[in-house]
């Protein structure tokens, strides 16, 4: 137990700590402050991947790192204990509640709908709560010194951002095993990749230091969300995987470009740091619209292999009763055959087109009974009938059957189909 426990603090406080580096290169020249916070995002993720006993050895991985990067900047060790806290408790009920929500669906599985809105609500209550917990860190390290409106601003919105592009990449490389078979094929990877690539031409045009030169003060601005729809046909391509890495280079890109003085949002400033506002939301939407494809993806796969399920289940229960479904329409008598038909019944069942082909190998002096009861079934005088048959094939083989019908009424009371249930008998003949 010790191993995984040590194993897994000292990944998390790498992590944390490449994050955090990574994090303090995009820092914007004009405010000296950080346009994402990625750390956070390491602790968030990590807590909703692992098991419940390895959570403790995450957040003591988190709150390391964070001291340690406190100590470094200069604070006493008190104070970069009470970060390391801050980084533990904000994240750790973040997280808390995302975990909630993930597993409010049935059995404790995680739908995908509202997983996301768990990892939301989770992202904002991290940030809301860390900003105000770092509010009293800051005025107690640096009285008279922080402007504590612009701090609880930057606070919640780099770690909104960080936790929107980091936990969602974690998610969904949780388990992740290098399969020779089984993923995207060749065409949908190199269609993924084709689009990601317009994203970064589009977005490159538009982000450069001239952009105004080139599209010109007034045209300029109102391209700028023309990269997004890029990003969300990659990520329809490429799948959850596929679509949370390319969102997060894709975002750094963009911050990258914005810090350097490019792009729209750097051409007018009303406010000093109002670029990376601006770039802030920019990013947090085109995640929000990354993610909500991907839970929309998942949610269709996931209804997929529930339905696939049910088939299958289905399938071997008619199977073990030897029973066979079959649905026909009242006004013309075509027949829609269920799987299995043609193995249980030992003909081709394509072949009975109509409930009249299926009446012409009954016993001809019972056919006129079958006829009569078929009549009254469409015409809606009967809502039931039996049938009990030897169907005989052209082949010479043949079944005995226990056929249950039923009529199928529409919205005005018409029978509109028949559905049927054959129980297929021991076959005689051979």
């Amino acid at each position: 137990m010790a191993a995984p426990f040590i194993v897994t603090t000292l990944v998390t406080f790498v992590a944390w700590a490449f994050a955090a580096m990574l994090s303090h290169s995009l820092s914007d020249a004009a405010t000296l402050s950080t346009s994402v916070w990625l750390a956070t995002g390491i602790t968030f993720g990590a807590l909703l991947v692992v098991k419940a006993p390895r959570r403790p050895a995450v957040l003591l991985g988190a709150a390391v790192a964070t001291m340690l990067l406190g100590l470094l900047d200069g604070l006493s060790v008190l104070q970069a204990l009470g970060f390391g806290v801050n980084e533990v408790l904000s994240a750790g009920l973040g997280a808390w509640l995302a975990q909630r929500l993930r597993a409010a669906g049935p059995g404790g599985r995680a739908e995908p709908g509202k997983a996301y809105v768990g990892l939301l609500l989770g992202a904002l209550l991290t940030a809301a709560l860390g900003a105000s917990v770092a509010l009293m860190l800051w005025n107690w390290v640096l009285p008279e010194q922080v402007e504590l409106a612009t701090e609880w601003r930057v606070w919640f919105c780099t770690t909104v951002v960080g936790i929107l592009l980091i936990t969602p990449l974690i998610l969904s490389f949780a388990g992740f095993r290098i399969k020779r078979s089984g993923g995207m094929g060749t065409g949908q990877f190199l269609a993924g990749a084709g689009t990601f690539l317009m994203f970064f031409v589009v977005a490159t045009l538009i982000f450069s230091s001239d952009v105004s030169d080139r599209f010109g003060a007034s045209l300029g601005p109102t391209l700028t969300y023309l990269p997004l729809p890029f990003i969300v046909v990659t990520a329809i391509l490429w799948k959850e995987r596929g679509a949370t890495l390319a969102t997060l280079v894709a975002a750094l890109a963009l911050i990258a470009w914005t810090n350097a003085g490019g792009g729209p949002f750097s051409e007018i400033e009303g406010f000093k740091g109002e670029a990376v506002i601006e770039v802030q939301g920019y990013v947090a939407v085109m995640a929000l619209l990354v993610g909500v494809v991907n839970a929309l993806g998942a949610t269709a796969a996931q209804a997929l292999a529930d339905a696939q399920d049910w088939r299958t289940r289905y399938r071997q229960v008619l199977d073990s009763n030897r029973t066979v479904v079959v649905n026909f329409d009242a006004l013309t008598g075509q027949a829609r055959w269920g799987e299995g038909a043609s193995e249980l019944m030992r003909t081709d069942a394509a072949n009975l087109m109509t409930v009249h082909d299926f009446i012409a190998h009954a016993d001809p002096a019972e056919q006129p009974a079958l006829l009569a009861d078929w009549r009254d079934l469409t015409q809606g005088q009967r809502d039931h009938a039996l049938w009990k048959n030897t169907l005989r094939w052209r082949d010479g083989k043949a079944v005995s059957t226990d056929t249950r019908l039923s009529g199928v009424r529409g919205a005005d009371g018409r029978v509109e189909q028949v559905a049927a249930l054959l129980e297929v008998e021991a076959p005689h003949g051979s």
